[in-house]
Order: C-alpha cells, then structure tokens, then sequence
C-alpha cells in the first residue's frame, strides 16, 4: 500500500548565465531540468516540479520557490541537503517546507519582485552577466518620473514579447523604485502581481531610453495607452534581470524572503 502523497515547497537561488531559462526545454538543459532530477534521487522516484513562474535565458534568482508532490518522507534538512548534493554549484536549495494540498507555487502567489541592475560610468568584469553596462549619462530622476505611469492596473500589451503565451495582458504594478546603489550601479525593483513574456526587459528599454534622455517621461503614459510593442523600445539583456523573491499569503508560513511594497 503506498504512502499518501506529500506536497514539499523550495526556495532555490540560481545564476542564470549558463542556463536557457527556468523551463524545461526540448534540445537544452534547463535549471528545472537540473532540479527535477536532484529532487527524484533524493526521493528514488520520478519528480515533475512546478515553479511559481518562468525566467528567461540568463535570467538570475535570489530566490525562485517551486512545489512538488512525493510519496516519500523526508525532513526540511533532508530534502534540502540531499537536493542540493546532486546539483551544480551555480543552483542552490535554501530551505524546504511541507505544504497543504492546495499549495501551488505558482498560483498562490500574491506578488512578485524583479529587480534589474544597471552599471554606470564604468564596466566591471566582475559584473558581467550580472548588471547592464550603460556607456552614456542616465538621469534616474527622469526614469523614476516615468515610471509612476506604471503603477496600477493597466493592459501592458505594449510591453509584451510577440511569443506571450498569456491570454489577458492585464497586470497590476504596485510599485517601481529606482535607487541609486554604491559602485555606480543603479537598481530597478518591480513589483506585481504577474508579469507578462519579457515585460520588465521592455519597460527597462524604455526607462533606459528616457533616462538617456532619448525620449520624455510623459510619453511612458502614451506607450502604455497605445497597447502596441512597436511603441516601446527594444528588449535590454536578461544579465541584468533577478527574481528576487515570491511573496505567498502568511498562512503557509513559508520562510521565503519578507518583500515590502514601499
């Protein structure tokens, strides 16, 4: 007779750069490919994990949370010391948590944070990969102005990759904080409820673009009425984009990251 199934929830921490994304794909080895068969030599059985959303190519996380459900018994330490024994040194399990049945890392979620970096005034080969080099003046003043035509409700269509699979492009953004950090670089903290197929890569081509000063932070507002990608700017790199963290209602009482909408 087998073991009812238990549903385990994960924090994991990756950097991106040498991954084609989060999912699972036909001819390249994703990080939940790496995952899924760590969790199945843990649990001796076949495990299909699911994520609370995707990351593209190169796309890092500070702390992407994903479910699945096993019908062996484990405890947090187990799980989370034995998961990460068997994968690269580049993905990293940070904690383990039984959940309820209807825990889904995905759908419970109740906002999500993505942070992108940007390097100003000079490169730094240790921040290859890891934030966008920017070789002209930006004015953070004049991003922060176009971003408050974000906040709130909206049809990001014009920020939406041409291959989003999402039925409804509607989003609500609660919050973008532009903040200037040390070592010249300057952080872009986006959080919403959902985000759409390469929607914070394309708002970021068009803050870069307004902080250059190539386009005026009140034509932010028409971009966004427009609901047409041909309107927005081009798609920034993903090496400067990070899932910082996945905020889940506080019955769970999951140990993930505490994010604040300031």
């Amino acid at each position: 007779m087998s073991s009812p199934a238990t549903k385990v929830a994960c924090g994991v921490q990756y950097k991106g750069t040498q991954y084609c994304g989060w999912q699972s794909q036909k001819d390249q080895k994703a990080i939940q490919d790496h995952i899924e068969e760590a969790v199945s030599s843990v649990a001796n059985e076949n495990i299909r994990i699911h994520g609370s959303g995707r990351t593209d190519s190169g796309v890092h996380a500070h702390e992407q949370v994903f479910h699945f459900s096993t019908s062996v018994v484990r405890d947090s330490d187990q799980w989370v010391k034995g998961i990460n024994s068997h994968l690269p040194r580049d993905i990293l399990i940070q904690w383990s948590k039984e959940v309820p049945a209807e825990f889904d890392a995905r759908r419970s979620a109740i906002y999500r944070r993505y942070d992108y970096w940007l390097k100003t005034k000079k490169p730094d080969v240790f921040l290859n990969s890891r934030a966008l080099y920017i070789d002209h003046p930006i004015d953070i003043e004049r991003m922060r102005d176009a971003a408050n035509y974000l906040i709130g409700k909206y049809d990001f269509s014009s920020f939406r990759a041409s291959s989003c699979q999402s039925k409804n492009p509607i989003r609500e953004m609660q919050s973008i904080d532009c903040i200037n950090e040390d070592n010249d670089c300057i952080r872009i903290s986006f959080i919403g409820n959902a985000f759409l197929h390469h929607m914070i890569r394309n708002i970021m081509g068009t803050l870069i673009d307004i902080g250059t000063s190539r386009l005026e932070p009140h034509q932010m507002q028409k971009i966004l009425e427009a609901k047409d990608r041909q309107q927005a700017s081009k798609t920034v790199s993903s090496e400067g984009l990070y899932l910082v963290g996945v905020k889940y209602p506080e019955k769970y009482q999951l140990p993930s990251k505490d994010i604040e909408i300031r």
